[in-house]
């Protein structure tokens, strides 16, 4: 900013008035190092060493990437080039009006483009109250403007700054009124200030806001479902607080469903929406290849930079992690953390991950996990558990011709063909997204191949998805999961369990881990009728045959029609045992 200095002071003048671009002109940004969350324009003799380093330290130990100018300059760089550049990344820009801030002709000029720029601005009085800068010719700026005045090359940029200082004025802000501690050298004691920590908290909390995480191109039914685990999740943690004094839980929740229900998708939406609402957060995507890899330490040294802003060179062991996580947690009780970790599918993988003192969760900090196995949840003892059992028809439909037409509804003369992939689709939003992309722009011959196609097997992106649970049985679950898919599906339990104990296999275990792993379902039979949600998609709206009925049965096994096809696909590739479960195989023999 403006510098004490006379050659430093014309510098600053000449820059101001043609040294930054003119709103519109965006430089190419090719280096990430260049940008930045927040831009804060402050006049250096006044702050530089008190209240703006201050801020730019606390922003940083938040990682937090601030702009200031004498940190931020490098060897060979345009300064103003470089500061241009900044505003134009910020998400935040935070302006501090010193009482000597309309003296400099540079921090004018930034003001201008701050509000150009339209991103987020957050006013700091630092002596100076609001009303003088609507009041320019009452306040502490009176003099500076009516220098500029008196100098021609500031003629045509007077009304603009005029107009920019009023605008800032009208927004809300943070006030330090000790005009004699603002004009000292030693500046205001703002280290054991909350209004200081308010700042801090206040870009902190829109920064996140303004750097989101992709979360779908269509959102379909999005505000509905969160509304829904907001309902039956968060009310009932809260609940399970405050008459129970078992802490262990209260501050986890799982999220759970067969690969492509949309678990990943959930959590982002959950985690933009949660995460101004806490101190530090850090999103682990796909724990489950990470731990295949042998990178689960990786992992941890993200969330040690994320939570704590600490990168350690290495970690010898994924134990030594834990601790090290486990230290810094101990140390840092005040901070509220929201963790996230994606796609789960074992307990050690929570036992390296889920560092946290589980007495102190419940208080002051979120944790989200989803996987296709609910008996991980089970195991660590996470009580609060949301299960996701794909899209309705109406939503359905709706995300289908998105990806397959640009827009929510049928194109005219499809409608029949969209019917009919929706069955196939049976309500899975990774199913509704990769057909509806695969047909897009397509003619309707075209089509009816293509729905052919899905009737006879799987698409290649959604078999890969899907394989990945059924790969992660052990050998008998994989013979169970085989059986029902050829044999036993919509079934009684009852037939099936009877075959399967006569080859001595533990068929009751075996069918409870097919269940934790959202592979099959039990769906209950009442009084002629099944007893299922309307809401749930149609693959599980099942008619009760009479057979059922006249045996009393009251359950049946069920499964989604693609995971129905995935088991057959998988007995066809073995060569044993043979399960004659199409009429073509028993022609052949």
């Amino acid at each position: 900013m403006a510098s004490s200095s006379s050659s430093h002071q014309q510098n600053e003048e000449r820059h101001a008035l043609s040294g930054i671009q003119p709103p519109g002109i965006r430089r190419k940004v090719d280096e990430s190092s260049k940008l930045f969350d927040v831009f804060i324009n402050h006049r250096g003799p006044d702050v530089k060493n008190t209240l703006a380093t201050q801020l730019y330290n606390s922003l940083q130990e938040l990682g937090i990437k601030a702009f200031l100018d004498s940190k931020e300059k490098e060897l060979g760089d345009s300064f103003p080039s470089t500061i241009e550049t900044a505003i134009r990344s910020a998400a935040v820009n935070v302006a501090i009006f010193s009482k000597r801030y309309a003296e400099s002709a540079w921090c004018l000029a930034e003001l201008v483009l701050l509000l150009q720029s339209q991103a987020k601005i957050i006013p700091i009085f630092y002596g100076v109250e609001p009303w003088e800068l609507r009041h320019i010719e009452k306040g502490v700026y009176a003099d500076a403007f009516t220098n500029y005045v008196k100098n021609s090359r500031y003629m045509d940029r007077l009304n603009q700054w005029k107009e920019a200082l009023q605008s800032v004025s009208l927004i809300t802000g943070f006030e330090f009124n000790n005009s004699e501690s603002a004009s000292s050298s030693s500046g205001l004691d703002i280290n054991n200030s909350d209004e200081y920590e308010s700042i801090v908290l206040a870009v902190q909390k829109e920064v996140k806001r303004k750097k989101p995480l992709f979360v779908a191109r269509y959102p379909v039914a999005l505000k509905k479902l969160v509304q829904d685990f907001e309902r039956r999740c968060v009310d009932e943690a809260v609940e399970d607080f405050e008459r129970c004094c078992d802490l262990n839980v209260k501050g986890i929740i799982g999220i759970y469903g067969m690969g492509g229900a949309g678990k990943t998708t959930l959590a982002k939406e959950l985690f933009n929406r949660k995460r101004s609402e806490y101190t530090r957060d850090s999103f682990l995507f796909d724990v489950r290849e990470a731990s295949a890899r042998n990178e689960l330490p990786s992992l941890q040294r993200k969330l040690l930079k994320d939570l704590f802003n600490e990168e350690p060179s290495s970690f010898q062991s994924i134990e030594e992690g834990t601790r090290i996580l486990r230290e810094r947690q101990r140390r840092s009780k005040m901070l509220s953390l929201l963790i996230v970790l994606d796609d789960i599918d074992d307990v050690k993988q929570l036992d390296a991950l889920l560092f946290m003192d589980m007495q102190n969760i419940y208080a002051n900090s979120l944790v989200i996990v989803t996987t296709r196995d609910e008996g991980v949840l089970i195991k660590t003892g996470i009580s609060i558990r949301y299960g996701l059992k794909g899209m309705n028809t109406n939503d359905g439909r709706e995300l289908f011709c998105w990806h397959s037409f640009g827009q929510s509804h049928p194109a005219s003369g499809y409608e029949y063909l969209v019917e009919h992939f929706l069955q196939v689709c049976g309500g899975l939003p990774l199913s509704l997204q990769v057909l509806g992309r695969h047909v897009y722009g397509k003619p309707e011959h075209y089509w009816q191949l293509e729905l052919g196609k899905a009737r006879r097997s799987m698409h290649r992106d959604i078999k890969d998805r899907l394989k990945i649970s059924f790969d992660a049985l052990d050998w008998e679950e994989k013979q169970i999961f085989m059986d029902i898919s050829c044999f036993f599906a919509n079934k009684p339990k009852s037939v099936a369990i009877r075959s399967w104990e006569g080859s001595g296999w533990s068929a009751h275990l075996a069918l409870e881990r097919l269940k934790d792993k959202c592979l099959v379902e039990e769906i209950e039979i009442g009084r002629g009728r099944l007893d299922l949600t309307p809401a749930w998609p149609s693959f599980l709206r099942l008619r009760m045959h009479d057979h059922l009925r006249d045996e009393g049965t009251d359950q049946v096994l069920g499964m989604h029609d693609h995971l129905r096809d995935l088991g057959r696909e998988m007995a066809n590739e073995l060569t044993s045992p043979h399960r004659l479960w199409n009429p073509q195989y028993l022609k052949s023999l």
